[in-house]
Order: structure tokens, then C-alpha cells, then sequence
């Protein structure tokens, strides 16, 4: 959809994302991609596959069924998107292994294109899904082998203890990714890390280029104290029998140093999304919010002096002294309102996304909240990438 829309406004995405040129086809009004509507056919087809079996495992009643449904929907979507046919849109899905091959590649050397550097930002919004599929994982080996519960027994001492920790174990056995979870969680934003480093070692030491890969590259660092304490407050929780190893004072201190670690990593998200993501920011003397990281800018100020002004074309001026407040020169959507609308949208669902990791906030407890969590985090990544890419296009 990102694609398509912002080929409908005259942005062409392919030499954005640097990506092999395919086939163009010509309708009566414009040229159009192949690619975007190959992109859109393959998405509408495991779309169809996912929703027919979302909807199948709601209508049954029996829990292993629905399992079983389930498990089979996964392996179908799978098994379209890795197939070697050279059908159903083949070029598209070969194009999309060979870019999360990149992605994942642990390698320092290799060039780093934008279109895998948008990729690796799309998938660290669906870093908690692939903690969620290891609770899937868990739940079909549970239908695969299931686990036999032992009567209770009236014994004594140790043995009855013992007994009463397998069970408590049992019942809990998929209420929590436990410490593979946090490691896929963790994941995306290592394969961030790793392209911010990857373009840090290359850049000119010292330039401004340099010390922004590298703020970069904070930034991602930044994500894993709050998965990690996230993960350790979510244990103690879930996990009723190791309560009593943790007392209160550790407890509210792991809570305080996790509410720093999200504030300090959400509001640095938002500064870099509107400062260098999106290139907003700007001034009127040419001072920019990306100036905070790299530096005073060498850029002219956007508004001239009256002896600079001198044989410039009078249009331009007019143009640059109706510079909206706080954006940029160039704006591709046209009206500012967009782009206001977005930077407060960006803060609040940046912010509302942390109490997906919250223990406190057991959003997954309530009626599709998180669902709707899900939802507003694809909408604000959906919303990223859109000025995203127009920003390449602007500059």
C-alpha cells in the first residue's frame, strides 16, 4: 500500500530503495510499477490465506482443532512465500528472502542499501510478535505431545512440593517465551545495530556522517535494557512460585530503572523519527533538530539578507519565507497539517507501543488490547515509512 500510494503522488520508490529495476507497465494515465502491484498481489493472496484460517480456528469450538488449524495456516503462508515455483509473483518472493538474508547476515563489510535499512525498521515493530510465536511454538508441541497431568497425591514433604511445582510448571508451560522470547525480540534491533555499526566503520572518522551512524547506533542499544528488564519483571509475575526470591526494594527497583529506560529510549525514537527519519525540524536561520547530534549545519540559512537576496529569483525568497514552522523547505504532501498531524501521532503510539513490555500493564490480559496495540503500531510504522521514503524524494 506504502508503495503504491506514494507512486499515485509521483514518488518513485524503486531508485529510492535502490532496488533492481523490473518491468514497467503502461496504463492510459501513467506508468506504473510492476513490482508494487506484484507486491500487492502476493501480500492479498497470504492475506486470504491468513484470514480464512484466523476465521476457520474461530468458528470451530474444539481447542485442539482450532490448534491444528492454526498450525496448518502457518505452514501453508510459509510454504507460498519460500516455494521455488516460479509462480505467484516469484521475482517479488525471491526479492524479499534475499533482502532478509541481507538483513540477518552478520557481516561488517557488506554494503548496507535503504531498502534493507527500511526492512530491518519494519521488523523491529514486530519484534513482540516473534516472541508471541514462540507461545504458538509452545502450544502445537502441546497438541503435538500432549502432557499427561498426574493426579495429586496426598504425599508429604518433599515429594508433594515437588509435585506441586511440575503441575504449577505445567500449567505455565506457554504463558511465557521465557529467555528465547527476549533473544527474538532482541533480534531486530541487533540486525539495526549491526547496519549502524556496518555504516559507522565506513564513514570518514569524525564527520557528521560518522558520529550519526553512530548516535544510530545508540539509539537500537538502547531498546535492549528495556526488553531485558521487561522481560525480567514479566518472570516474576507470571511465575507465582519465584516470587519469594525477589523482595520489594529489588522489585521496585528493577520497575524504576525500566520506566528510565523507556523514556529515555522512546523520546530519543521520536527526536531521531522526526529529526533525521523524516529530516524535520528545520529553521528559518538553518538551524535543524539534527544539528543537536552532528553539529551546526554549513547550510545557507533558508531565509537570505537583503544583500543576498540580490539577483536571486524573487519567487524563491517569497517561497522560503512562507517556510512552515519547525519542517522543511520541501514538503512532497503538500500541506502542512500532514506532517503536524504525524509528529504527534508518532509520539503518542511510540508511547503507547512501551506498555506492550510493560508487566504492569497487561494489555494482553484485556479484551483484543492487544490487538488494537498491534494495529496502532503497524499504522505508525505504515505512517514512518510514508515520510520516510519522502523524504528521500524531497532531498
Amino acid at each position: 500500500m506504502n508503495l503504491l500510494l506514494l507512486s499515485r503522488v509521483g514518488i518513485q520508490t524503486r531508485p529510492i530503495l535502490q532496488l533492481a529495476e523490473l518491468p514497467t507497465t503502461t496504463s492510459s494515465a501513467q506508468r506504473i510499477d510492476a513490482g508494487v502491484y506484484d507486491i500487492f498481489r502476493l501480500t492479498r493472496v497470504l492475506g486470504t490465506v491468513a484470514l480464512l484460517g484466523w476465521l476457520l480456528s474461530a468458528l470451530l469450538s474444539d481447542q485442539k482443532t482450532q490448534t491444528a488449524v492454526t498450525l496448518a495456516t502457518y505452514i501453508a503462508v510459509i510454504l507460498l512465500l519460500i516455494m521455488p515455483q516460479r509462480t505467484l509473483c516469484h521475482t517479488v518472493r525471491m526479492q524479499f528472502l534475499g533482502l532478509l538474508g541481507r538483513i540477518v547476515k552478520p557481516s561488517l563489510e557488506d554494503p548496507v542499501w535503504l531498502a534493507d535499512i527500511v526492512m530491518a525498521d519494519i521488523l523491529t515493530s514486530c519484534a513482540r510478535m516473534f516472541a508471541d510465536l514462540v507461545l504458538v511454538a509452545c502450544q502445537f508441541g502441546r497438541f503435538i505431545w500432549p502432557i499427561r497431568h498426574e493426579a495429586l497425591e496426598d504425599r508429604g514433604g518433599l515429594q508433594a512440593l515437588a509435585q506441586f511445582v511440575r503441575q504449577r510448571q505445567a500449567q505455565n508451560a506457554c504463558t511465557s517465551a521465557g529467555i528465547l522470547g527476549v533473544f527474538l525480540v532482541c533480534a531486530p534491533y541487533a540486525f539495526r545495530l549491526r547496519q549502524c555499526v556496518n555504516e559507522y566503520l565506513k564513514a570518514v572518522p569524525g564527520s557528521n556522517d560518522a558520529r550519526r551512524h553512530l548516535a544510530n547506533a545508540i539509539k537500537y542499544a538502547s531498546s535492549f535494557p528495556v526488553i531485558a528488564l521487561s522481560a525480567t519483571q514479566r518472570q516474576v509475575t507470571v511465575d507465582g512460585v519465584m516470587e519469594t526470591k525477589y523482595s520489594d526494594w529489588a522489585l521496585r527497583m528493577a520497575f524504576g530503572l525500566w520506566i528510565a529506560a523507556v523514556v529515555f529510549n522512546s523520546l530519543y525514537s521520536f527526536y531521531w523519527d522526526v529529526a533525521f527519519d523524516w529530516n524535520l525540524g528545520h529553521t528559518a536561520s538553518g538551524w535543524k533538530l539534527s544539528d543537536l547530534i552532528t553539529g551546526t549545519s554549513e547550510e545557507k540559512p533558508l531565509v537570505l539578507s537583503p544583500a543576498e537576496a540580490i539577483g536571486q529569483d524573487t519567487r524563491v525568497i517569497a517561497s522560503q519565507r512562507r517556510f512552515p514552522c519547525m519542517l522543511r523547505p520541501h514538503l512532497r504532501f503538500g500541506s502542512p497539517r500532514i506532517y503536524y498531524a504525524a509528529i504527534a501521532l508518532d509520539f503518542l503510539l511510540r508511547i503507547a507501543w512501551t506498555m506492550k513490555l510493560s508487566s504492569y500493564v497487561r494489555i494482553d490480559m484485556m479484551a483484543y488490547g492487544g490487538f488494537w496495540l498491534n494495529v496502532l503500531e503497524i499504522y505508525r510504522r505504515w505512517q514512518w515509512t510514508f515520510l520516510r521514503l519522502e523524504k528521500e524524494a524531497a532531498s
